[in-house]
């Protein structure tokens, strides 16, 4: 999905995933695949760290706002919650007040507002990542 201006492209997934974060945040539950995924889902130029501490890096300079990795998954007064899901698929049910849920594959970005959390129920391998978001 195209979030930038016409002819605007993204050079890699973090410019992609930023500016989807600048038109989303502040609105309710969104999901993201992303055009051009780095094969290891790593942002372009990331330093050595874990996967979360990565993104969260690249995130915090291209959006110029704290963005840290998530250790818990819950609720977030004041905090979206922002889900990647690096490898294999996962089962995400946002709480409170779960539905169905949606599936969660790899290169797939979920945005929940804040106020809501998730629950995962992975498959064996899968690999999510959890960051989140100040918006006050």
């Amino acid at each position: 999905m195209q979030w930038e201006p016409e002819g605007a492209r993204a050079a890699d997934p973090a410019r992609e995933v930023a500016a989807f974060l600048r038109r989303r945040l502040g609105g309710g539950p969104a999901l993201l695949w992303t055009e051009d995924d780095h094969p290891d889902g790593e942002p372009s130029g990331a330093a050595p760290a874990s996967g979360a501490a990565r993104w969260a890096d690249a995130l915090r300079r291209l959006l110029g706002r704290p963005v840290e990795p998530a250790g818990e998954l819950t609720p977030g007064e004041g905090s979206a919650l922002l889900l990647f899901q690096l490898h294999g698929a996962c089962q995400v049910r946002s709480t409170p007040g779960s539905d169905r849920g949606l599936r969660l594959r790899p290169g797939q970005w979920l945005l929940l507002p804040p106020g809501r959390g998730c629950h995962l129920t992975c498959r064996p391998g899968a690999e999510p990542l959890a960051l989140r978001i100040p918006t006050a």
